[in-house]
């Protein structure tokens, strides 16, 4: 038995499909719509990675500055102190001289001040700068004793009860 061959069915007007040129057309369109998508998926990472950076400066910053509390510049005006991944060094130089403090009520301090300006480097273990700031800071120092509540009784020596 021979199957007796059909001609294929005639596209009824209208319904003769995509030509070589719509198919290319619809391809650039795409091509173009897929590069816009690729090009804002690219700025939002890199606009994401910026801020995890920035983020992460901010924190070294906040470190650093926590840490540099507990400094003295005039007691220590250089120096580094290890946080583990990162270390914090710093260089003070005093912007006025160094003068007694005053009293209360009345009369001069205990103390002798001064005002400074520390330069606070932040680097990683391997020497990568992390962060750079200026920091104004008071020194301070100790140079009397406090008056003795008791008269005759030795400077710094506390009186004994009896």
């Amino acid at each position: 038995m021979n199957p007796s061959r059909q001609p294929l069915p005639q596209p009824i007007g209208g319904e003769e499909g995509f030509s070589l040129l719509e198919g290319l057309v619809a391809i650039a369109l795409l091509a173009g719509t897929m590069v816009a998508i690729f090009a804002l998926v690219g700025g939002i990472l890199n606009s994401a990675n910026n801020v995890g950076r920035s983020n992460e400066t901010a924190q070294v910053t906040l470190n650093a500055i926590e840490v540099m509390n507990i400094v003295n510049p005039m007691l220590q005006d250089s120096g580094k102190i290890d946080l583990g991944p990162y270390a914090v060094t710093w260089k003070s130089a005093p912007t006025m001289p160094v003068s007694d403090g005053a009293g209360y009520p009345h009369g001069i301090s205990l103390y002798q001040l001064a005002m400074y300006v520390t330069e606070v480097r932040v680097e990683d273990q391997p020497g990568t700068l992390l962060a750079a700031f200026k920091l104004r800071q008071v020194g301070y120092k100790r140079v009397r004793e406090p008056p003795s509540p008791f008269p005759g009784a030795i400077p710094g020596v506390a009186a004994r009860s009896r």
